[in-house]
């Protein structure tokens, strides 16, 4: 009983940590936490009685209707919970909320001089996400146990370091290479700490994890500036300059910090990978020479390298599909399509992280041989 107890002890540490950072994250922000420009709120709403309706398939894609709407909604929650409200529904395209009687969707209230507004907002998605994520993490803890539990907190843990540590700090004016390279090591030591255990093949899968994902934050940067790209180019990135707040965001590094993130996941898998793989040579074999048992891992670092690069080059595709679709369809020639900022950045993006990985296999080989030798 003490020996299970003493197992689930880091894990629940972890877990409490991360809620805490989560809980006095607001708290500690809130002096530096840009302004609301409205004065508005959320709350869920039911759709009770279609008083007006004038809809029709949009000509373009038919399988959605546009059009005005008048609709009574009684409020579910907040302050006016239970009160029914009168809603002007414009559906067009892009703000597609047509509503049905009994339909649950999320209607906005904003507060002006001239009275208060009620706008379907949208629809209420919140219950599918949850529904998926309650899978996933069933499914996680009934294939794999107290793996799959530990896992699950790694995960939460790295949301709490993101959500509550790293966006904050940006806000606040802070660095955010080195506070990004800060939580990126206390995440990844977190996260094998979880999954490994201390030991020699954690320690190695730790430090070559964070060479693996410092070489792609490193390339983006010095390759984003070199074709005249920063954070601003990210999606969103000028406008984080007029949000205000109590200090400027260095908005030029967010770039760095951007690969850093998307890359880790990946950067994780070979690491580990290269560093069990080399473990697991020496076990079979410690007869085998040290040059014999490098060149075997390398070789088993070229297979996962194809699937992998694919992976993250593939994920970058999979987001700016649609862009890609506007570049064919309109004939852009090469010389067009490849400066625009937002397909160049999507590019260097793939590439850094994929010089990332590239580069993580030859860090855990020689970082897991220097450390097992010793």
């Amino acid at each position: 009983m003490l020996i299970r107890i003493k197992r689930y002890l880091f894990p629940i540490s972890v877990l409490v940590v991360a809620t805490l950072i989560l809980y006095l994250s607001p708290i500690v922000s809130e002096s530096f936490r840009p302004a609301a420009y409205n004065q508005q709120s959320f709350v869920k709403a039911t759709a009770e009685t279609i008083l007006t309706e004038e809809v029709r398939p949009d000509p373009m894609v038919p399988s959605i209707v546009t059009g005005r709407q008048r609709v009574i909604a009684t409020i579910n929650e907040g302050e006016q919970k239970g009160e029914q409200v009168e809603v002007e529904n414009s559906i067009s395209r892009l703000h597609n909320v047509y509503l049905q009687e009994g339909d649950s969707f999320i209607l906005l209230i904003r507060e002006r001089a001239s009275g208060t507004i009620y706008w379907p907002f949208n629809h209420d998605r919140a219950g599918a996400v949850y529904w998926m994520l309650g899978i996933i993490i069933a499914l996680i803890l009934l294939l794999a146990g107290f793996q799959g539990f530990n896992s699950v907190v790694s995960l939460y843990f790295t949301g709490a370091l993101l959500i509550g540590v790293l966006i904050p700090a940006i806000f606040a004016g802070l660095n955010p290479v080195l506070v990004t390279l800060g939580l990126m090591y206390l995440k990844i030591v977190v996260n094998f700490l979880l999954v490994a255990g201390w030991n020699k093949k954690s320690l190695s899968a730790m430090l070559g994890t964070l060479a693996g994902v410092v070489a792609a934050g490193v390339a983006a940067q010095l390759f984003g500036e070199m074709a005249q790209l920063n954070g601003l180019y990210l999606e969103k990135g000028e406008d984080l300059l007029y949000l205000g707040g109590a200090a400027q965001i260095q908005i030029r590094w967010l770039l760095f910090v951007a690969i850093m993130i998307s890359a880790l996941g990946a950067v994780m898998d070979v690491a580990i990978s290269m560093v069990s793989s080399y473990h697991e040579l020496r076990e079979a074999n410690p007869e085998q020479s040290e040059k014999d048992r490098l060149l075997a891992t390398i070789r088993i670092g070229r297979d996962i390298l194809g699937t992998m690069t694919n992976t993250l080059v593939l994920a970058f595709v999979g987001s700016g599909l649609t862009t890609i679709m506007m570049v064919w369809g309109f004939q852009m020639p090469v010389m067009q399509f490849m400066n625009i900022p937002a397909i160049s950045l999507a590019m260097i993006h793939a590439l850094a992280g994929s010089i990332g990985l590239i580069l993580t296999i030859p860090f855990s080989v020689a970082i897991a041989s220097y450390i097992y030798r010793r």
